[in-house]
């Protein structure tokens, strides 16, 4: 019992499902594989979420805005993911961001007087930097936040938010930030999927491993055992 000594409550665990949080910033992050040390740029959101604390998410820097095809048609390309998924965060803290974005109209604080920033020929870093800077002022706001499965055993946020419709227009596939979120019926399936798996069932599991066990406690049959 010496190896129980000064036990600490275990990290909290965050639901798939739909949850309500308040937002607290975006900013630029890098990344670096454990695989072959190659280094990633990224954008990062910071929530407060209800009932677990502190969540992060990275945004990795989209590398071809080329799209691809696949047997149902054609698919977003990186870029145009990335940007469906800044353009739900400004539209879930004010719609009124991305509508300066869309006309060119971004103005920060330089010194006391505004600055007017043309976005058209942003680059990833100078976006991000940029987002983070409007967005500041809506720290605390709250919204809801969708989490889905993913295959690392862990939840997060819709990895495809972008779709190209049936008239090659980019579209919203999923809104995983906003106001009256819901989950569509694959998504509601992939959470079922997860809340259903079962861990192994030690009833049908070799035992033998346990032989001998009793003995070795000087216990003479299953009366003994303090429970």
């Amino acid at each position: 019992m010496t190896a129980t000594a000064g036990l600490k409550e275990g990290g909290k665990f965050l639901s798939a499902g739909i949850h309500t949080a308040k937002f607290n910033s975006l900013s630029l992050g890098n990344l670096t594989s454990q695989k072959d040390g190659s280094e990633y740029n990224t954008m990062t959101i910071s929530l407060d979420v209800d009932g677990y604390g502190e969540y992060t998410q990275n945004f990795f820097e989209p590398k071809s805005g080329e799209r691809t095809q696949s047997q149902f048609g054609p698919n977003p390309s990186q870029a145009e993911q990335f940007m469906v998924s800044l353009r739900q965060i400004f539209d879930a803290l004010d719609p009124a961001i991305g509508e300066k974005f869309d006309k060119d109209e971004v103005t920060v604080n330089v010194g006391g007087k505004e600055k007017h920033i043309s976005v058209k020929d942003l680059d990833f870093t100078q976006l991000v930097k940029l987002a983070a800077i409007v967005t500041a002022p809506y720290a605390g706001t709250e919204v809801e936040i969708k989490l889905v499965p993913q295959q690392n055993g862990f939840n997060a946020f819709p990895g495809f938010p972008a779709k190209i419709n049936r008239a090659g227009a980019l579209g919203i596939a999923t809104r995983f930030i906003g106001h009256g979120l819901s989950l569509s019926q694959s998504e509601q399936k992939k959470i079922a999927a997860a809340q259903n798996s079962r861990p192994t069932n030690m009833a049908a599991s070799d035992t033998s491993a346990l032989n001998g066990v009793a003995d070795a406690l000087g216990i003479d049959d299953n009366s003994d055992l303090p429970f």
